[in-house]
């Protein structure tokens, strides 16, 4: 309930603070606000000069239980767009905002989430059955890319050409990439990798292999547990332990020992989409062979 609290206080205070906050010049003549870095990547590589691209999910924290600072919600208030992702934070607070921030047009990626993706179920998520890191599939960021390129359009018809030109070229790089990774984890197909943090989901799904998460419900795993993971881990004859910085690696490095394997920490919140991409499936590929 603390979460809720403080979430709710912002927001009082961010309120008070909108109606007579003064325009700020670093936001540029048009601001867009995504919600984490991945998304800064697509939006700039499409909107270009038009806009400036602002993360509401400072670095080295979780998108899973961020909350928005009060200058974050007082420069939002002079923003045009914000794309969401479908995290906790946008459902608390943002949609709230909706109401005081009628210049504000929120897109809501949430519903590519449950359009595409609502067959994606992984244990161990703060949010429920469904997985949110929906922007680890490169098929799914082409879904995004269009919503990204719609919405522009709409705000600067006059620039569609520019952003229709911008919106493909992406395309064809996240097509390029999501064939590259069919490739490359064919001969891995069914081949199980374990993270703290079950973050990689939709990735496993799209390229056949099967993600196992440390954690449980949100919370470290027990004794009993790990001495399951650790048991079903020789039988899959892994040979690393992945973690993701915003989350404690503690367990990881239990498991880790007990195989006598390494802790690889893999970044899915990085802001170059492309390289990190290729980095992850290097580190998979590796722990596979």
């Amino acid at each position: 309930m603390r979460f809720h609290y403080n979430a709710l206080a912002t927001l009082a205070l961010s309120l008070s603070l909108i109606g007579c906050a003064p325009k700020s010049e670093s936001l540029g003549e048009h601001a867009i606000w995504v919600t984490i870095p991945p998304q800064k990547a697509m939006v700039e590589a499409v909107a270009g000069e038009w806009a400036s691209v602002h993360v509401m999910v400072r670095p080295g924290q979780s998108p899973e239980t961020y909350a928005p600072s009060v200058p974050q919600m007082v420069d939002l208030a002079k923003a045009e767009i914000y794309f969401g992702v479908g995290m906790p934070l946008e459902r608390r607070i943002l949609a709230k905002m909706e109401r005081s921030m009628p210049q504000l047009h929120f897109v809501q990626t949430s519903d590519l989430i449950e359009a595409g993706h609502d067959h994606a179920h992984h244990a161990g998520c703060l949010h429920g059955d469904l997985d949110p890191h929906v922007w680890m599939d490169p098929v799914w960021m082409l879904e995004f890319v269009e919503q990204v390129r719609v919405a522009l359009i709409e705000l600067e018809p006059a620039s569609a050409d520019i952003f229709n030109a911008k919106a493909e070229a992406l395309n064809r790089q996240l097509r390029e990439l999501d064939a590259a990774l069919r490739l490359r984890f064919a001969p891995f197909a069914g081949r199980s990798f374990y993270i703290n943090h079950p973050s990689l989901g939709h990735f496993a799904e799209r390229y056949g292999l099967v993600q196992r998460s440390i954690e449980h419900a949100g919370s470290a795993p027990s004794a009993r547990q790990i001495a399951g993971l650790v048991e079903a881990a020789k039988a899959d004859g892994v040979g690393a332990i992945f973690s993701q910085p915003e989350f404690g690696r503690s367990s990881a490095e239990v498991l880790a020992r007990a195989l006598g394997v390494e802790v690889v920490e893999l970044d899915v919140l990085s802001v170059d989409y492309f390289r990190n991409m290729l980095d992850i499936a290097q580190a998979l590929e590796d722990s596979f062979n």
